[in-house]
């Protein structure tokens, strides 16, 4: 049975970036099938044509420029996974670029290693991965699950609402993450965590909190959790975790600060419980 190949959408006006690309695609672990275009235009259209998995779109272009490209076919509803070029980034641009739903943003001249570690990205997003939400509140557990649909990971919840139903969900089930909060009634947080682990020593579990408690992270990292999130927390703090725990490279883009416009509207989390 023939191994699937992405489609990976290289535009740019430069020939030693195809070039580039065109070797990598005889050598890559991750087969790929490779469309080249030279200008802004056609690249648009190929972006709104669809059967795209992933783009590397320069800046720069004739006909237009790579970020009116993809702002048009992200107006249009195309949902390409894309990597951004240039030779030169500054602070509006990459904003801009996160605007733009753009993942990373690679400054020239850039290695083969760059474009595989996205390329393993996109693999790995799109692969489903099962998380475990765990609060007593269920207010809490439904907005939780409304960021994690915002992520770029592709994360299936099931909802427990105290310690002991999420160590039977663990007893029966295979999670890739489990999301665990500190105060809950019974067994609480810590204690939940200490009992997951002495189960299974590498279930992945990020502890969440609603209260500002350094003793309590610190405590809580040391005993085995792989991070600590305070709530309200957004896609973006999602994304930076499961990089680190699924053992990919951040990119660039996970440091920049977005314009409020750009964060997923989550005013109702503001009164997040503890």
């Amino acid at each position: 049975m023939a191994r699937f190949k992405l489609q990976v959408l290289v535009a740019d006006d430069a020939s030693i970036v195809h070039e580039l690309f065109a070797a990598l695609a005889k050598a890559s672990a991750i087969p790929f099938d490779l469309i080249s275009v030279r200008d802004g235009r056609e690249c648009m259209d190929r972006l709104v044509g669809g059967r795209i998995n992933v783009a590397f779109i320069d800046v720069h272009m004739p006909q237009m420029d790579g970020m009116d490209a993809i702002g048009q076919a992200r107006r249009i509803g195309a949902k390409t996974f894309i990597a951004l070029m240039s030779a030169t980034a500054n602070t509006r641009r990459l904003q801009l670029a996160r605007q733009l739903k753009v993942y990373e943003f690679l400054e020239k001249p850039f290695t083969p290693a760059d474009v595989t570690a996205i390329l393993q990205t996109y693999c790995r997003v799109t692969v489903p991965s099962q998380a475990l939400i765990v609060d007593d509140s269920a207010t809490v557990r439904a907005i939780i699950k409304r960021v994690l649909a915002n992520s770029i990971f592709n994360l299936d919840p099931t909802e427990a609402a105290n310690g002991e139903t999420a160590f039977t969900f663990c007893e029966h089930g295979q999670f890739d993450v489990v999301f665990l909060d500190c105060n809950m009634p019974g067994m609480d947080g810590i204690a939940t965590l200490d009992r997951l682990l002495a189960r299974d020593p590498n279930v992945k579990v990020i502890m969440i909190s609603g209260e500002q408690n350094e003793e309590r992270r610190k405590r809580a990292l040391a005993r085995g959790a792989r991070a600590f999130l305070q709530k309200p927390f957004f896609p973006a703090d999602i994304d930076r975790e499961l990089h680190g725990i699924f053992g990919l490279k951040m990119p660039v883009l996970a440091g920049v600060e977005p314009s409020p416009l750009a964060k997923v509207d989550l005013a109702e989390a503001v009164q997040w419980s503890a």
